[in-house]
């Protein structure tokens, strides 16, 4: 197959994206497709006709984009209606799908219509550090409504800390959302064409799973399958099929959970286009599952273009 690999883009996560696109790039090569590599470049300005000049001088001969796009209007929906729009399959969920799953506030109250247990939040807009510690206790957690990687995430413990983290908070969105602050395990829940894979079990060495535990080696230790109980690990599981189904994902997805008191599992939000670095969680919880990193890879855009249309 010719697959076109969206990478790089001009998101606050272009690095993250452009480790998962060259992995998925020499992954796709050793497994003989012909592969174009696309970075549409870090001009916000330029993202769109980038892309779409990009595609159309191969798209006579693509059969399917592999979106490694990580935040921003690769995450959002743009990239998504774009592709749409020139008739080509890609990868991840389609255009609707990934912006509500993008806005966690919208993600989290659909979550809520359907009776799954979420943290209390609200979006900070006129709300200043009184009200949200009235409302959601202390500490709490500040981050960007559409943000990822946890870039902009701040736990805040104190007043003193409430105005500096929104204003890194805001370097990466212009919504922020104040969420409750949940002690627990962090599990991650990866679906592929439908169906759950094993549950990875996130320990950071920090006390959240902050950017430099997820991209750096040794900086966090990951439990696959998690050591949970059947009851809890099925439960996870099937919350995280109806977030799937609530959000009209496709394709394959991450959701993130905190196992609270009592082992009531939280839904944090969903990932649409998961990471595929060296240390990304859903590779191992396929590898859990018996599929190898380029085995993945083959279900994913196979599913893509079977899928296309539908």
């Amino acid at each position: 197959m010719h697959v076109i690999v969206l990478l790089g883009g001009d998101s606050p996560e272009r690095e993250v994206s452009l480790s998962s696109g060259k992995n998925i790039v020499a992954a796709l090569r050793e497994n003989g497709h012909r592969v174009t590599a696309l970075d549409p470049g870090n001009d916000p300005a330029k993202t769109l006709e980038n892309i779409y000049q990009g595609i159309r001088e191969v798209q006579p001969r693509a059969e399917v984009v592999f979106n490694a796009l990580h935040g921003g209007t690769g995450e959002n929906g743009i990239i998504q209606s774009v592709l749409q729009m020139m008739h080509i399959p890609f990868t991840g969920s389609g255009a609707e799908a990934s912006m509500l799953a993008m806005d966690k506030v919208v993600s989290k109250l659909l979550a809520q219509g359907d009776a799954i247990a979420t943290p209390a939040f609200l979006e900070v807009k006129q709300h200043g550090y009184d009200h949200i510690r009235e409302k959601l206790g202390l500490p709490f957690i500040i981050k960007p409504v559409d943000g990822g990687s946890s870039l902009g995430f701040h736990i805040i413990e104190r007043q003193e800390d409430f105005e500096p983290g929104l204003r890194d908070a805001r370097t990466y969105g212009e919504k922020i959302l104040a969420e409750q602050y949940i002690a627990g395990a962090e599990i991650a829940a990866g679906v592929l064409k439908g169906e759950a894979l094993p549950l990875v079990h996130i320990i950071p060495s920090h006390r959240i799973y902050d950017y430099t535990c997820k991209y750096t080696e040794g900086m966090s230790q990951y439990i696959v399958p998690a050591v949970l109980s059947d009851t809890l690990t099925k439960e996870i599981q099937d919350i995280a099929l109806k977030i799937y189904r609530v959000l009209r994902l496709k394709n394959y997805a991450r959701i993130d959970f905190l196992v609270g008191e009592k082992d009531i599992p939280y839904f944090i939000e969903a990932n649409t286009l998961p990471g595929m670095t060296s240390t990304s969680l859903l590779p191992k919880a396929a590898g859990a599952a018996g599929i190898t990193f380029k085995a993945l890879l083959e279900i994913i855009i196979q599913d893509a273009v079977d899928s296309y249309g539908n």
